[in-house]
């Protein structure tokens, strides 16, 4: 019965682990040799490189302690216009977009008019590295989908 206990116990420890920034780095670490990215303690943007040399941003993590949570935002080649008959047809796309897609929920930067998607989960109980990368694909697999789409905005 003490075996019992104590192995419930360290699972108990295992599944409410804190997601902090050092976990993300390991799962960002995990994924690849070519993944660039910059953090700053819980905060992580992910980077890709250009024709020029250059790098430019396409996914930003957040990983909450605080409200035990994780964001993930992909940067999306669409910018709704300020105002007109444009905008509408934009916002109406963006609704559109939000009601076929599920998991991911494509926002809209008000002052900038800049498009991304969305994913937010709970870390309370833990991250596990294979969820993580779901997450992370799932992403950025519904953006590259969606790209053309975006990018008419």
């Amino acid at each position: 019965m003490k075996i019992v206990i104590l192995i419930l116990s360290v699972m108990t420890t295992v599944s409410f682990a804190e997601i902090n920034g050092d976990i993300i780095t390991g799962y960002l670490d995990q994924i690849g040799e070519d993944l660039v990215y910059e953090r700053v303690e819980n905060e992580f943007m992910l980077l890709a490189d250009t024709e020029e040399g250059s790098q430019i941003p396409y996914m930003y993590i957040l990983a909450d302690t605080e409200m035990e949570g994780c964001l993930l935002v992909a940067l999306t080649p669409g910018i709704v216009p300020e105002s007109g008959a444009e905008r509408t047809t934009a916002l109406e796309v963006i609704a559109q977009l939000n009601w076929e897609n599920t998991w991911v929920k494509f926002a809209i930067d008000p002052e900038s008019g800049d498009v991304s998607a969305m994913y937010t989960f709970s870390t309370e109980d833990g991250l596990g590295y294979e969820s993580f990368a779901v997450m992370l694909n799932l992403l950025l697999g519904t953006v590259d989908e969606n790209w053309e789409t975006l990018l008419a905005i």
